[in-house]
Protein backbone atom coordinates (compact mmCIF):
# COMPACT_ATOMS: atom_id res chain seq x y z
CA UNK A 1 0.00 0.00 0.00
CA UNK A 2 1.46 3.01 -1.02
CA UNK A 3 1.51 6.86 0.29
CA UNK A 4 -1.10 7.84 -1.72
CA UNK A 5 -3.87 5.14 -0.78
CA UNK A 6 -3.02 6.16 3.11
CA UNK A 7 -3.81 9.41 2.18
CA UNK A 8 -6.73 8.40 0.19
CA UNK A 9 -7.92 6.14 3.30
CA UNK A 10 -7.57 9.21 5.67
CA UNK A 11 -9.51 11.68 3.52
CA UNK A 12 -11.95 9.26 3.32
CA UNK A 13 -12.60 8.71 6.89
CA UNK A 14 -12.46 12.38 7.80
CA UNK A 15 -15.16 12.63 5.10
CA UNK A 16 -17.19 10.10 6.73
CA UNK A 17 -17.06 11.48 10.37
CA UNK A 18 -17.66 15.63 9.21
CA UNK A 19 -21.11 13.55 7.37
CA UNK A 20 -21.31 11.69 11.06
CA UNK A 21 -20.94 14.93 13.12
CA UNK A 22 -23.54 17.01 10.68
CA UNK A 23 -26.12 14.62 10.68
CA UNK A 24 -25.73 14.72 14.59
CA UNK A 25 -25.78 18.49 14.47
CA UNK A 26 -28.78 18.44 12.87
CA UNK A 27 -30.69 16.11 14.41
CA UNK A 28 -30.27 17.92 17.57
CA UNK A 29 -31.03 21.14 16.66
CA UNK A 30 -34.25 19.18 14.94
CA UNK A 31 -35.04 17.89 18.20
CA UNK A 32 -34.04 21.37 20.43
CA UNK A 33 -36.70 23.03 17.36
CA UNK A 34 -39.53 20.39 18.37
CA UNK A 35 -39.27 21.07 21.95
CA UNK A 36 -38.69 25.34 21.60
CA UNK A 37 -42.02 24.69 19.39
CA UNK A 38 -43.99 22.57 21.89
CA UNK A 39 -42.99 25.14 24.99
CA UNK A 40 -43.68 28.79 22.87
CA UNK A 41 -47.21 27.41 20.95
CA UNK A 42 -49.33 27.75 23.73
CA UNK A 43 -47.79 31.50 24.44
CA UNK A 44 -48.30 32.19 20.79
CA UNK A 45 -51.64 31.12 20.92
CA UNK A 46 -52.55 33.08 23.94
CA UNK A 47 -51.28 35.88 22.30
CA UNK A 48 -52.62 35.50 18.64
CA UNK A 49 -55.98 34.98 20.30
CA UNK A 50 -55.88 37.78 21.97
CA UNK A 51 -56.48 40.05 18.55
CA UNK A 52 -59.03 37.54 17.65
CA UNK A 53 -63.22 38.33 17.73
CA UNK A 54 -65.30 35.62 19.36
CA UNK A 55 -66.86 34.03 16.09
CA UNK A 56 -63.75 33.31 15.11
CA UNK A 57 -62.11 32.25 17.85
CA UNK A 58 -65.10 29.58 17.43
CA UNK A 59 -64.81 28.58 14.41
CA UNK A 60 -63.30 25.31 13.19
CA UNK A 61 -60.66 25.18 12.07
CA UNK A 62 -58.68 27.51 14.08
CA UNK A 63 -56.50 30.03 12.23
CA UNK A 64 -53.18 30.64 13.67
CA UNK A 65 -53.42 33.86 12.51
CA UNK A 66 -55.85 36.35 13.12
CA UNK A 67 -58.10 37.24 9.86
CA UNK A 68 -59.30 40.18 11.28
CA UNK A 69 -56.67 41.42 13.88
CA UNK A 70 -59.27 42.92 16.70
CA UNK A 71 -58.47 44.74 20.01
CA UNK A 72 -61.99 44.56 21.18
CA UNK A 73 -60.71 41.84 23.84
CA UNK A 74 -57.96 44.26 25.15
CA UNK A 75 -60.75 47.17 25.26
CA UNK A 76 -63.21 44.92 26.49
CA UNK A 77 -60.77 43.37 29.89
CA UNK A 78 -59.63 46.82 30.33
CA UNK A 79 -62.75 48.94 30.60
CA UNK A 80 -66.14 46.51 31.15
CA UNK A 81 -64.12 44.24 33.47
CA UNK A 82 -62.97 44.17 36.73
CA UNK A 83 -59.06 43.19 35.26
CA UNK A 84 -57.23 46.08 36.29
CA UNK A 85 -58.68 45.84 39.76
CA UNK A 86 -57.27 41.75 39.32
CA UNK A 87 -53.66 42.98 38.12
CA UNK A 88 -53.66 45.65 41.33
CA UNK A 89 -54.03 42.83 43.85
CA UNK A 90 -51.81 40.64 42.11
CA UNK A 91 -49.00 43.32 42.57
CA UNK A 92 -49.82 44.44 45.63
CA UNK A 93 -49.47 40.59 46.35
CA UNK A 94 -46.61 40.00 45.63
CA UNK A 95 -44.73 43.18 46.20
CA UNK A 96 -45.58 43.56 49.74
CA UNK A 97 -44.61 39.30 50.26
CA UNK A 98 -41.30 39.83 48.59
CA UNK A 99 -40.43 42.96 50.21
CA UNK A 100 -41.50 42.14 53.78
CA UNK A 101 -40.28 38.39 53.42
CA UNK A 102 -36.75 39.62 52.05
CA UNK A 103 -36.41 41.98 54.83
CA UNK A 104 -37.50 39.87 57.61
CA UNK A 105 -35.56 36.84 56.76
CA UNK A 106 -32.16 39.14 55.68
CA UNK A 107 -32.09 39.45 59.53
CA UNK A 108 -32.93 36.43 60.47
CA UNK A 109 -30.38 34.71 58.16
CA UNK A 110 -27.59 37.27 59.60
CA UNK A 111 -28.29 35.97 62.82
CA UNK A 112 -27.76 32.22 61.95
CA UNK A 113 -24.58 33.00 59.76
CA UNK A 114 -22.66 34.72 61.25
CA UNK A 115 -23.72 34.61 65.11
CA UNK A 116 -24.38 30.96 65.67
CA UNK A 117 -25.48 29.76 69.05
CA UNK A 118 -26.62 26.66 70.44
CA UNK A 119 -29.86 25.01 68.07
CA UNK A 120 -29.16 27.73 65.35
CA UNK A 121 -28.03 24.38 62.59
CA UNK A 122 -31.35 22.56 64.34
CA UNK A 123 -33.57 26.06 63.64
CA UNK A 124 -31.89 26.46 60.15
CA UNK A 125 -33.22 22.86 59.19
CA UNK A 126 -36.57 23.28 61.05
CA UNK A 127 -36.68 26.05 58.20
CA UNK A 128 -35.34 24.22 55.40
CA UNK A 129 -37.69 20.96 56.28
CA UNK A 130 -40.74 23.05 56.80
CA UNK A 131 -40.17 24.23 52.93
CA UNK A 132 -39.76 20.62 51.66
CA UNK A 133 -43.40 20.19 52.97
CA UNK A 134 -45.93 20.21 50.61
CA UNK A 135 -48.08 23.80 51.08
CA UNK A 136 -51.48 21.26 49.84
CA UNK A 137 -51.24 19.13 53.11
CA UNK A 138 -51.56 23.01 55.28
CA UNK A 139 -54.65 23.64 52.81
CA UNK A 140 -57.58 22.52 55.50
CA UNK A 141 -55.90 23.13 58.89
CA UNK A 142 -55.00 26.95 57.46
CA UNK A 143 -58.35 27.61 56.22
CA UNK A 144 -59.99 26.33 59.39
CA UNK A 145 -57.68 28.66 61.14
CA UNK A 146 -58.43 31.44 59.32
CA UNK A 147 -62.81 30.86 59.61
CA UNK A 148 -62.00 30.62 63.00
CA UNK A 149 -59.43 33.81 63.04
CA UNK A 150 -61.35 36.19 60.79
CA UNK A 151 -58.85 35.82 57.77
CA UNK A 152 -61.14 34.14 55.15
CA UNK A 153 -61.66 36.48 52.63
CA UNK A 154 -59.33 39.13 53.30
CA UNK A 155 -55.83 40.83 51.98
CA UNK A 156 -54.29 39.77 55.54
CA UNK A 157 -54.96 36.43 54.86
CA UNK A 158 -53.42 36.38 51.51
CA UNK A 159 -50.51 38.29 52.47
CA UNK A 160 -49.60 35.73 55.63
CA UNK A 161 -49.78 33.01 53.59
CA UNK A 162 -47.80 33.95 51.08
CA UNK A 163 -45.35 35.00 53.73
CA UNK A 164 -45.12 31.77 55.44
CA UNK A 165 -44.63 30.09 52.10
CA UNK A 166 -41.67 32.07 50.88
CA UNK A 167 -39.81 33.03 54.23
CA UNK A 168 -38.54 29.39 54.46
CA UNK A 169 -37.30 29.82 51.13
CA UNK A 170 -35.74 32.81 51.36
CA UNK A 171 -33.79 32.33 54.47
CA UNK A 172 -32.59 28.71 52.92
CA UNK A 173 -31.15 30.90 49.58
CA UNK A 174 -30.20 33.53 51.57
CA UNK A 175 -27.99 31.79 53.88
CA UNK A 176 -25.40 30.40 51.24
CA UNK A 177 -24.81 34.28 50.21
CA UNK A 178 -24.49 35.59 53.75
CA UNK A 179 -22.03 32.55 54.70
CA UNK A 180 -19.76 34.04 52.45
CA UNK A 181 -19.47 37.25 53.78
CA UNK A 182 -16.15 37.43 55.29
CA UNK A 183 -16.22 37.50 59.03
CA UNK A 184 -13.13 39.74 59.21
CA UNK A 185 -14.98 42.61 57.58
CA UNK A 186 -17.77 42.37 59.92
CA UNK A 187 -14.83 42.17 62.71
CA UNK A 188 -13.29 45.23 61.64
CA UNK A 189 -16.59 46.83 61.05
CA UNK A 190 -17.43 46.32 64.74
CA UNK A 191 -14.10 47.61 65.88
CA UNK A 192 -15.11 50.57 63.93
CA UNK A 193 -17.97 51.16 66.34
CA UNK A 194 -20.94 49.83 64.13
CA UNK A 195 -23.64 48.08 65.76
CA UNK A 196 -24.69 44.79 64.15
CA UNK A 197 -27.68 45.97 62.58
CA UNK A 198 -25.96 48.31 61.17
CA UNK A 199 -23.40 46.00 60.04
CA UNK A 200 -26.07 43.78 58.02
CA UNK A 201 -27.98 46.96 55.99
CA UNK A 202 -24.46 48.87 55.85
CA UNK A 203 -22.06 46.11 55.21
CA UNK A 204 -23.88 42.63 54.47
CA UNK A 205 -26.61 43.53 52.24
CA UNK A 206 -24.71 45.82 50.26
CA UNK A 207 -22.26 42.95 49.43
CA UNK A 208 -24.90 40.48 48.26
CA UNK A 209 -27.37 42.78 47.10
CA UNK A 210 -27.04 41.52 43.70
CA UNK A 211 -28.23 37.63 44.97
CA UNK A 212 -30.54 39.37 47.21
CA UNK A 213 -32.22 40.93 44.54
CA UNK A 214 -32.11 37.72 42.33
CA UNK A 215 -33.62 36.18 45.87
CA UNK A 216 -36.35 38.97 45.13
CA UNK A 217 -37.92 38.46 41.93
CA UNK A 218 -38.08 34.79 43.10
CA UNK A 219 -40.29 35.58 45.73
CA UNK A 220 -42.22 37.95 43.63
CA UNK A 221 -42.78 35.35 40.52
CA UNK A 222 -43.90 32.39 43.80
CA UNK A 223 -46.56 35.27 44.83
CA UNK A 224 -47.63 36.22 41.90
CA UNK A 225 -48.15 32.67 40.50
CA UNK A 226 -50.27 31.52 43.24
CA UNK A 227 -53.33 30.23 42.88
CA UNK A 228 -54.81 27.51 44.76
CA UNK A 229 -55.01 28.79 48.34
CA UNK A 230 -56.12 32.15 47.14
CA UNK A 231 -58.76 30.45 45.40
CA UNK A 232 -60.00 28.91 48.01
CA UNK A 233 -60.07 31.75 50.77
CA UNK A 234 -61.01 34.85 48.69
CA UNK A 235 -64.82 35.00 47.25
CA UNK A 236 -65.20 38.89 46.82
CA UNK A 237 -64.48 39.97 43.76
CA UNK A 238 -62.22 43.07 44.51
CA UNK A 239 -60.21 41.04 46.55
CA UNK A 240 -58.99 38.52 44.36
CA UNK A 241 -55.15 38.10 42.21
CA UNK A 242 -55.08 37.62 38.26
CA UNK A 243 -54.71 34.42 38.19
CA UNK A 244 -58.29 33.87 40.11
CA UNK A 245 -59.91 36.51 38.53
CA UNK A 246 -59.32 35.13 35.12
CA UNK A 247 -62.01 33.07 35.86
CA UNK A 248 -63.97 36.19 35.43
CA UNK A 249 -64.52 35.14 31.95
CA UNK A 250 -65.10 31.62 32.34
CA UNK A 251 -69.71 31.37 32.32
CA UNK A 252 -71.89 29.03 33.24
CA UNK A 253 -72.34 28.41 29.47
CA UNK A 254 -69.80 29.87 27.58
CA UNK A 255 -66.27 30.85 27.65
CA UNK A 256 -64.99 34.09 26.91
CA UNK A 257 -61.31 32.89 25.05
CA UNK A 258 -60.50 36.40 23.59
CA UNK A 259 -61.32 38.30 26.49
CA UNK A 260 -59.51 35.30 28.69
CA UNK A 261 -56.45 35.44 26.41
CA UNK A 262 -56.18 39.06 26.44
CA UNK A 263 -56.18 39.49 30.11
CA UNK A 264 -53.34 36.84 30.46
CA UNK A 265 -51.26 38.96 27.90
CA UNK A 266 -52.24 41.89 30.28
CA UNK A 267 -51.47 39.76 33.63
CA UNK A 268 -47.77 39.45 32.15
CA UNK A 269 -46.91 42.83 31.82
CA UNK A 270 -46.52 43.86 35.53
CA UNK A 271 -44.19 41.06 36.56
CA UNK A 272 -42.02 41.27 33.23
CA UNK A 273 -41.72 45.27 33.65
CA UNK A 274 -40.68 44.02 37.64
CA UNK A 275 -38.15 41.51 36.37
CA UNK A 276 -36.54 44.10 33.75
CA UNK A 277 -36.27 46.24 36.61
CA UNK A 278 -34.75 44.19 39.05
CA UNK A 279 -32.70 42.75 36.40
CA UNK A 280 -31.23 45.99 36.04
CA UNK A 281 -30.28 46.15 40.15
CA UNK A 282 -28.69 43.19 39.44
CA UNK A 283 -26.32 44.43 37.27
CA UNK A 284 -25.55 47.47 38.73
CA UNK A 285 -24.43 45.99 41.99
CA UNK A 286 -22.47 43.74 40.01
CA UNK A 287 -20.63 46.64 38.57
CA UNK A 288 -20.44 48.89 42.04
CA UNK A 289 -19.05 45.83 43.65
CA UNK A 290 -16.55 44.95 41.03
CA UNK A 291 -15.01 48.59 41.24
CA UNK A 292 -15.16 48.92 45.09
CA UNK A 293 -12.69 45.43 44.58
Amino acid sequence: MGLSDLREIRWNRKVTNTKKSTISNIGKFVILAFILLYLLFPLYWTFVTSFKKLTEVLQWPPTLIPREFSLSAYIFTLINSPLPIFIFNSFFYATCTSLVVVIIASITTYGLSKYPYLGSKQIFMAFFLTRIIPPQILWLPLIIMYTRMGLQDTRTGVLLFLMALNYPLCIWMLKGLFDEVSDSLIDSALIDGCTRMRILFSVVIPITMPGIAAITIIVFLWSWAEFMFTYLIIDTETLKPITVGIYYFVGDQAVQWNNMAASEVLSLLPALIFIILAQKRIVRGLTSGAVKG
